[in-house]
Protein backbone atom coordinates (compact mmCIF):
# COMPACT_ATOMS: atom_id res chain seq x y z
CA UNK A 1 0.00 0.00 0.00
CA UNK A 2 1.47 3.66 -1.02
CA UNK A 3 2.56 5.96 2.20
CA UNK A 4 -0.18 8.50 1.02
CA UNK A 5 -2.94 5.77 0.70
CA UNK A 6 -2.50 4.77 4.26
CA UNK A 7 -2.18 7.75 5.34
CA UNK A 8 -5.59 8.80 3.90
CA UNK A 9 -6.80 5.82 5.37
CA UNK A 10 -5.69 6.35 8.82
CA UNK A 11 -7.07 10.23 8.82
CA UNK A 12 -10.15 8.48 7.69
CA UNK A 13 -10.45 5.99 10.14
CA UNK A 14 -9.54 8.66 13.10
CA UNK A 15 -12.45 10.90 11.90
CA UNK A 16 -14.75 7.86 11.85
CA UNK A 17 -13.94 7.52 15.86
CA UNK A 18 -13.92 10.84 16.78
CA UNK A 19 -16.94 11.89 15.16
CA UNK A 20 -18.78 8.54 16.10
CA UNK A 21 -18.54 9.80 20.12
CA UNK A 22 -21.19 12.39 20.22
CA UNK A 23 -23.91 9.32 18.66
CA UNK A 24 -22.58 6.60 21.09
CA UNK A 25 -22.79 8.86 23.92
CA UNK A 26 -26.20 10.23 23.36
CA UNK A 27 -28.02 6.70 22.94
CA UNK A 28 -30.26 5.63 25.93
CA UNK A 29 -28.84 5.86 29.50
CA UNK A 30 -26.43 8.85 28.45
CA UNK A 31 -23.45 6.74 28.16
CA UNK A 32 -20.63 5.06 25.45
CA UNK A 33 -23.00 1.97 25.10
CA UNK A 34 -26.91 1.02 25.94
CA UNK A 35 -27.16 0.67 29.79
CA UNK A 36 -23.74 2.43 30.66
CA UNK A 37 -24.11 5.93 31.75
CA UNK A 38 -21.73 8.16 32.27
CA UNK A 39 -21.64 7.33 36.27
CA UNK A 40 -20.33 3.54 34.85
CA UNK A 41 -18.02 5.44 32.06
CA UNK A 42 -15.87 7.23 35.06
CA UNK A 43 -15.73 4.13 37.52
CA UNK A 44 -19.43 3.90 38.83
CA UNK A 45 -19.57 0.39 37.24
CA UNK A 46 -23.43 -0.04 39.08
CA UNK A 47 -26.35 1.46 37.38
CA UNK A 48 -26.72 4.55 35.74
CA UNK A 49 -24.82 7.24 37.33
CA UNK A 50 -24.28 5.39 40.52
CA UNK A 51 -22.97 7.04 43.36
CA UNK A 52 -20.36 4.11 44.08
CA UNK A 53 -17.37 5.41 41.70
CA UNK A 54 -18.31 8.68 43.48
CA UNK A 55 -17.60 7.40 47.18
CA UNK A 56 -14.57 5.45 45.90
CA UNK A 57 -12.81 8.31 43.81
CA UNK A 58 -13.61 10.83 46.93
CA UNK A 59 -12.34 7.83 49.66
CA UNK A 60 -9.14 7.63 47.30
CA UNK A 61 -8.24 11.27 48.05
CA UNK A 62 -9.04 10.63 51.96
CA UNK A 63 -6.33 7.88 51.75
CA UNK A 64 -4.07 9.83 50.94
CA UNK A 65 -2.55 10.77 54.34
CA UNK A 66 -2.73 6.51 55.18
CA UNK A 67 -0.68 5.88 52.36
CA UNK A 68 1.98 8.74 52.77
CA UNK A 69 2.21 7.45 56.67
CA UNK A 70 2.85 4.20 55.41
CA UNK A 71 5.14 5.00 52.61
CA UNK A 72 7.07 7.00 55.48
CA UNK A 73 7.18 4.39 57.82
CA UNK A 74 8.63 1.50 54.62
CA UNK A 75 10.93 4.21 53.80
CA UNK A 76 12.20 4.58 57.77
CA UNK A 77 12.43 8.45 57.66
CA UNK A 78 14.88 9.99 59.30
CA UNK A 79 15.15 13.49 60.73
CA UNK A 80 17.69 14.88 58.20
CA UNK A 81 15.27 13.08 55.10
CA UNK A 82 11.95 15.36 56.96
CA UNK A 83 12.06 18.26 54.74
CA UNK A 84 13.19 16.60 50.97
CA UNK A 85 9.83 14.30 52.91
CA UNK A 86 7.58 16.69 53.67
CA UNK A 87 7.93 18.70 49.93
CA UNK A 88 7.65 14.90 48.81
CA UNK A 89 3.94 14.88 50.99
CA UNK A 90 3.15 18.29 50.28
CA UNK A 91 3.28 17.43 46.67
CA UNK A 92 1.30 13.97 46.33
CA UNK A 93 -1.32 15.77 48.51
CA UNK A 94 -1.55 19.38 45.80
CA UNK A 95 -1.97 16.78 43.13
CA UNK A 96 -4.31 14.37 44.58
CA UNK A 97 -6.48 17.37 45.40
CA UNK A 98 -6.01 19.24 41.73
CA UNK A 99 -6.69 15.49 40.21
CA UNK A 100 -9.76 14.77 41.94
CA UNK A 101 -11.09 18.39 41.35
CA UNK A 102 -10.61 17.97 37.78
CA UNK A 103 -11.80 14.92 37.04
CA UNK A 104 -15.12 15.97 39.63
CA UNK A 105 -15.64 19.04 37.03
CA UNK A 106 -15.05 16.56 34.38
CA UNK A 107 -18.13 14.16 35.41
CA UNK A 108 -20.33 16.73 36.10
CA UNK A 109 -19.98 17.98 32.47
CA UNK A 110 -20.68 14.64 31.53
CA UNK A 111 -23.11 13.50 33.74
CA UNK A 112 -25.61 16.54 32.88
CA UNK A 113 -24.06 16.93 28.99
CA UNK A 114 -22.70 19.87 28.65
CA UNK A 115 -19.64 18.19 27.56
CA UNK A 116 -21.17 16.55 24.99
CA UNK A 117 -23.11 19.75 23.81
CA UNK A 118 -19.90 21.00 22.98
CA UNK A 119 -18.43 21.19 19.35
CA UNK A 120 -15.69 18.52 18.70
CA UNK A 121 -13.18 21.09 18.64
CA UNK A 122 -13.54 22.43 22.33
CA UNK A 123 -14.51 18.93 23.87
CA UNK A 124 -10.90 17.91 22.37
CA UNK A 125 -9.38 21.07 23.93
CA UNK A 126 -10.90 20.75 27.18
CA UNK A 127 -9.19 17.01 27.10
CA UNK A 128 -5.75 18.60 25.75
CA UNK A 129 -6.35 20.52 28.76
CA UNK A 130 -6.81 18.40 31.11
CA UNK A 131 -3.95 15.90 29.78
CA UNK A 132 -1.64 18.68 30.21
CA UNK A 133 -2.66 19.61 33.61
CA UNK A 134 -1.61 16.06 34.20
CA UNK A 135 1.58 16.31 33.08
CA UNK A 136 2.52 19.20 34.96
CA UNK A 137 1.52 17.18 38.16
CA UNK A 138 3.43 14.53 37.15
CA UNK A 139 6.57 16.90 36.88
CA UNK A 140 6.33 18.73 39.68
CA UNK A 141 5.90 14.81 41.78
CA UNK A 142 9.13 14.19 39.16
CA UNK A 143 11.27 17.41 40.94
CA UNK A 144 10.30 16.62 44.51
CA UNK A 145 10.60 12.88 44.37
CA UNK A 146 13.91 13.22 43.09
CA UNK A 147 14.95 15.33 46.08
CA UNK A 148 13.70 12.64 48.55
CA UNK A 149 14.98 10.04 46.32
CA UNK A 150 18.51 11.52 46.32
CA UNK A 151 18.36 11.76 50.31
CA UNK A 152 17.31 7.77 50.79
CA UNK A 153 19.89 5.78 51.47
CA UNK A 154 20.09 2.30 49.62
CA UNK A 155 18.26 0.07 51.44
CA UNK A 156 15.41 3.17 51.59
CA UNK A 157 15.94 3.42 47.12
CA UNK A 158 15.41 -0.29 47.60
CA UNK A 159 12.05 0.16 49.23
CA UNK A 160 11.03 2.75 47.09
CA UNK A 161 11.86 1.45 43.69
CA UNK A 162 9.31 -1.60 44.95
CA UNK A 163 6.33 0.25 46.42
CA UNK A 164 6.92 4.12 45.44
CA UNK A 165 4.18 4.59 42.17
CA UNK A 166 1.79 1.94 43.30
CA UNK A 167 1.33 3.47 46.35
CA UNK A 168 1.17 6.83 44.68
CA UNK A 169 -1.70 5.29 42.00
CA UNK A 170 0.65 5.88 39.49
CA UNK A 171 0.13 2.80 37.93
CA UNK A 172 3.64 0.86 37.20
CA UNK A 173 5.80 -0.64 40.10
CA UNK A 174 8.75 -3.44 39.57
CA UNK A 175 5.86 -5.83 39.95
CA UNK A 176 4.22 -4.96 37.28
CA UNK A 177 0.91 -3.06 36.85
CA UNK A 178 -0.89 -2.01 39.45
CA UNK A 179 -4.62 -0.71 39.91
CA UNK A 180 -5.25 2.10 41.58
Amino acid sequence: MSNLRFTKLAVAGALVAVLSVPVLAHNEGGGWWRGWGSGHMMGGGYGHGSMMGQQWREGMLERIDGRLAFLKTELKITDDQKAAWDEFSTTVREGAETHNAMMRSMMTDMQDGKFFKKPLPERLTLRLTHMESRVEQIKSLQASVGKLYAALDDSQKKVADEIALPMMGMGMGRGGMMMH
